[in-house]
Parts: C-alpha cells; sequence; structure tokens
C-alpha cells in the first residue's frame, strides 16, 4: 500500500496583502486510463505508443498549469508514481494514494485507484472504510467499494483542516460476468439481454450502497472531527438519482422520528438549522444561486440587467458524452460552512467551470489523448 507526504515547501505569503481576499481552487478529474507504458489497461492491446504517452501527460500539465487549482481528485489512475513525479514540478508537493491497481497479468492492470494532489499539507489520510453494522442492517454481506473512497484532509491557511474525499463510483456497465450467472437455457439476444438487465441492477445496487455507505461514514467523521469536508469525483450517476439520494438528502422529517431529547427539543427552525449542519451541498447549484442572487440585486438598480446575461445560469455542461448524448457525472460536493445562507459558514463558491473543450471542440493534436470526462473546477473564497 502506498502512503506519501512531502513536506510544505513556502508556497503563499498570507500577509503580503492583507487586502485580497483569500481563494481556493478544487478540481476533480477523471483521467482515462492513466498508464505508464509498457503496462496495458484491461487488455494486453492497450498500452500507449510513446508519443501517446507523453502527449497525455502533456494535456494533463498544460491544464493544470492554465488553471492552477489548488486541489485535485483524480480518477482512472493505474500509474499513481508517474502521476505523483508528474506533479511535483508543477507546485503539488504534497500528494495521497492509498490503494493499488490490481494487476491481471504481467503488465494488464485493472481496477484503477483515486488520488488527491494539493499545494497545501495533507495532515491525515486514509481510504474509507465501511461499517460493519451498517452493512449488516441493510442485509449486506462482505460489502467492499468497487474503486476504494480516499479521505485526506488539508491545512489550508486561515481555514483549517477540510476533509477532502475523492470517489469513482460503480458505473453502469453490467456487474456480472458470464461465469457469475447460471446458464438461463436461453441464447442470442434473449441470453444477452437477460444478463445485461441483471447486470445492469447489480451495478446499480453497487453504486447505490456506495454513496449510502460512504455518506454514511462522512456524516459520522463530520460528527466525531466538525471538519468542514469536500466530496469529488466520478458519481456515475445523475446527482438527484434515487440510487445518490444519500448525497442530495431530500428527507422529509417527521417529528416522531427524531429519538434524541435535545433535539426533539427544538423549534422547527432551530430543528432545520441543526439538521443542513450535515447536510450535502452541490458546489454548482451554491454559485448558481449566488450568481442569481446577484443578478437580480443588479437588476434592482439597472432594469436592463437579465438572468439570461450571464451563463452560469444557462444550462449545466455535460462532463461526459455517449455518442452524441451528454450528461453530468462529475461533481464537487461541499458540506454548510459553503453555503452563505448558514449560520456557520466560512466560505461561499465563486466561481465554478466544466472544462469541456477537449470533448464538443476537440483538436487532434492536442486533444486526442486526453480523457473521455470534462474536468470540473469550483473556486470557494473565505469570508
Amino acid at each position: 500500500m502506498m502512503f506519501v507526504i512531502i513536506e510544505q515547501q513556502n508556497l503563499i505569503n498570507l500577509s503580503s496583502s492583507p487586502a485580497v481576499a483569500i481563494q481556493y481552487r478544487v478540481a476533480s478529474i477523471n483521467l482515462f486510463n492513466f498508464i505508464a507504458p509498457p503496462n496495458a489497461y484491461y487488455d494486453f492491446e492497450n498500452i500507449y505508443s510513446a508519443q501517446q504517452w507523453q502527449k497525455k501527460c502533456a494535456w494533463l500539465s498544460d491544464f493544470l498549469m492554465e488553471n492552477q487549482p489548488d486541489i485535485i481528485g483524480f480518477q482512472e489512475v493505474f500509474s499513481p508514481e508517474e502521476l505523483q513525479a508528474l506533479l511535483r514540478p508543477l507546485g503539488y508537493v504534497h500528494f495521497a494514494v492509498l490503494d493499488e491497481p490490481q494487476v491481471e497479468s504481467d503488465y494488464v492492470y485493472r481496477h484503477p485507484v483515486v488520488a488527491l494532489a494539493s499545494r497545501y499539507p495533507i495532515i491525515e489520510m486514509a481510504n474509507v472504510a465501511v461499517d460493519d453494522a451498517a452493512c449488516e442492517a441493510l442485509g449486506l454481506a462482505q460489502f467492499q467499494f468497487s474503486r476504494q473512497p480516499l479521505r485526506a484532509t488539508i491545512d489550508l491557511p486561515l481555514f483549517g483542516p477540510c476533509d477532502c474525499y475523492v470517489i469513482h463510483l460503480k458505473s453502469k456497465r453490467s456487474g456480472f460476468d458470464k461465469e457469475d450467472l447460471a446458464h438461463s437455457g436461453s441464447s442470442g439476444a434473449a441470453d444477452f439481454i437477460a444478463r445485461q438487465v441483471l447486470g445492469r441492477w447489480a451495478s446499480s445496487l453497487q453504486r447505490g450502497n456506495e454513496a449510502t455507505l460512504l455518506c454514511h461514514q462522512m456524516l459520522v467523521r463530520r460528527h466525531l472531527k466538525g471538519h468542514p469536508f469536500i466530496l469529488m469525483g466520478d458519481f456515475n450517476d445523475k446527482l438527484h438519482s434515487d440510487l445518490l439520494a444519500a448525497f442530495h438528502q431530500n428527507l422529509r422529517v417527521y417529528r416522531s422520528d427524531i429519538e434524541d431529547k435535545q433535539l426533539a427539543g427544538l423549534s422547527e427552525q432551530q430543528l432545520f438549522a441543526e439538521l443542513n449542519q450535515c447536510r450535502l451541498y452541490d458546489s454548482y447549484e451554491l454559485h448558481k444561486a449566488t450568481t442569481k442572487c446577484n443578478v437580480s440585486l443588479a437588476s434592482d438598480e439597472d432594469e436592463s440587467t437579465s438572468f439570461t446575461d450571464n451563463p452560469i445560469v444557462s444550462s449545466r455542461q455535460a462532463t461526459h458524452y455517449y455518442g452524441s448524448e451528454g450528461s453530468v457525472l462529475d461533481y464537487i460536493l461541499v458540506s454548510s460552512e459553503f453555503d452563505p445562507k448558514q449560520l456557520k459558514n466560512l466560505a461561499h463558491i465563486e466561481h465554478y467551470q466544466t472544462f469541456d473543450r477537449h470533448l464538443v471542440r476537440p483538436d487532434f493534436e492536442r486533444d486526442s489523448d486526453s480523457t473521455d470526462h470534462a474536468p470540473i473546477m469550483m473556486t470557494f473564497s473565505l469570508r
């Protein structure tokens, strides 16, 4: 197992300009089979040439130098050591990866891992483990994440410790191999569809359980440590899918369900204020709400101002395409400290960006070996 922390170098001088607002940029990037040759991903023929590998690394380096994120969550990492070596000269001297990709044969790899890079010190890191009692209550035996989630606690100047989670939830592809199911007695299209129906439902159940059990552990950690948190990665589903209900938490609260006497004694306003401290918030939606509010305030002074004048109010950009159909699969969720409406807020979302040029207007020389996902990045400022 890998465990790497490099000591902090002088990265920022907070006292040089006290009038300048402190901002941090957080990005999530699915690297799409980041594996150094001569190793292969999934099949012995999937090996990058030296030129392809150089282009893939150059694309990532160019993106990071141009956009300068401070914290980056990576998915689909087969070569973590090569990734760390690429990032170090760019200023990311802190790197976390605790899982290892699975070697199927001599040089063919399966099951890539997640990783995190930071310009600021990582003071703690851990793979997120499931709670055995929670698994038992859900009727799950020997549950494992399809890709082990990573938690890294980063010490941000003037903000303090922040728990950063990187995830890559189970995809929608069939979760069954042919050997996993007994012969159905059918063949051809009927057999294929029958197996796909079962296999895809198995993947859906896995993804839903991953989201639920991860959220459970995040809330336990939240209660014990009280740290603000950021959850980033490839969710492989729409955020408001029923399978990801743990993340959007549109819960109907009944007083009769509250057993904690202190919580039950709160007024309705106090109760929801307390419950909101344990919610997860979509950083895109927080930025969108703030932008709409700013536009509304501006329109009070200038009747010519319109919501449509601001691009953030338009529909959300896709982060992945299957043929011509786009989907938002990549998200950055945050705790209540990032919501200006909460009493204990510490920061607010200044910007949210989806970098999809290589998907919608690709240039072969630049983008041919980049990634099939659009990186996303949110910028937050301290109060």
